[in-house]
């Protein structure tokens, strides 16, 4: 079962990268993130009507919610945001792979979890394999002051911590008998709804775009990647934990690429493929590393 979770998550974040350059243009990202978490928040309410699900809880369950769609579904996309800015996008997908590292200290300091050794020394070699395969574009980047590098990898490390919260604090709420899909429903709601907030006291003005990519896209950001990939992905976090599931970020880049192969004609090189037999080796290490005592 959890297999079947992992992988489905990698393919349905795997290829979110490529239906998230069908969302670049005339609509600010923020506005587009609205749109994808409310849109995915509006399917997982009908989903729980249809299926009659329970959609009334106390006051402390949304207050949990609230805090969950902060820092998964709102400010770690914020500080993404501003961080693509001044990166490009292999650098993005290097910074946030770090993400299995914060989850496993953030949950040592905050949430009082045990550090697993193998999944420490497994994200260190799938953080290396992801360094290999896209060295040319590390070595050629401008990491002078000036450059805005610095404050490019700043704000994406911020949203890696954030997120790792997020997904710790997910792990937590199912650990108290959460129901996931609604608690996915809510937080992917308030979410959203803090990012409008966010977006009104800024220069950024709300927009739409019509075209069938940019639609096609959104709908399938919010079906595949958010109701389905975070859905998957967090019920994998409450099975295995937030540290060995956060591994999933380390190698959605790859299948990114592998996608890109098919469709847009990437090349691969020697020195790319040592860096997925990296992956592939830092993956076995953490998936068989043993359940914290």
């Amino acid at each position: 079962m959890n297999a079947l979770l992992y992988f489905v998550v990698l393919l349905a974040w795997g290829s979110s990268w490529f239906a998230i350059s069908f969302q670049l243009g005339d609509v600010a990202p923020q506005v587009s993130i609205v749109w994808r978490f409310l849109l995915a928040s509006i399917i997982l309410f009908i989903w729980c009507y249809f299926r009659g699900l329970k959609l009334s809880f106390p006051w402390r369950d949304h207050l949990s919610w609230l805090l969950l769609g902060f820092f998964l579904f709102c400010v770690n996309y914020i500080c993404a945001y501003f961080g693509t800015f001044y990166l490009a996008s292999g650098l993005i997908c290097l910074i946030f792979s770090t993400l299995t590292l914060f989850t496993v200290f953030n949950g040592f300091v905050f949430f009082k979890k045990p550090i697993r050794l193998p999944i420490l020394i497994g994200a260190v070699v799938g953080i290396a394999g992801l360094s290999v395969i896209f060295s040319n574009e590390i070595s050629s980047t401008d990491w002078s002051l000036e450059s805005g590098v610095v404050k490019g990898f700043l704000w994406m490390l911020f949203a890696t911590f954030f997120a790792s919260i997020g997904m710790l604090l997910s792990g937590q709420f199912q650990a108290r008998k959460m129901p996931l899909v609604q608690s996915n429903a809510f937080s992917m709601l308030y979410g959203s709804l803090i990012l409008v907030f966010y977006i009104t006291v800024s220069d950024v003005s709300f927009s739409f775009n019509t075209s069938y990519s940019y639609v096609i896209s959104l709908v399938y950001l919010a079906l595949i990647a958010s109701v389905i990939g975070f859905g998957f992905y967090l019920k994998l976090v409450g099975n295995i934990g937030a540290d060995k599931a956060s591994y999933v970020n380390i190698f959605t880049p790859t299948i990114a690429l592998l996608l890109s192969t098919l469709f847009e004609n990437y090349e691969w090189s020697w020195i790319g493929l040592i860096g997925v037999l990296l992956i592939i080796i830092g993956n076995i290490i953490v998936l068989y590393a043993k359940p914290a005592n």
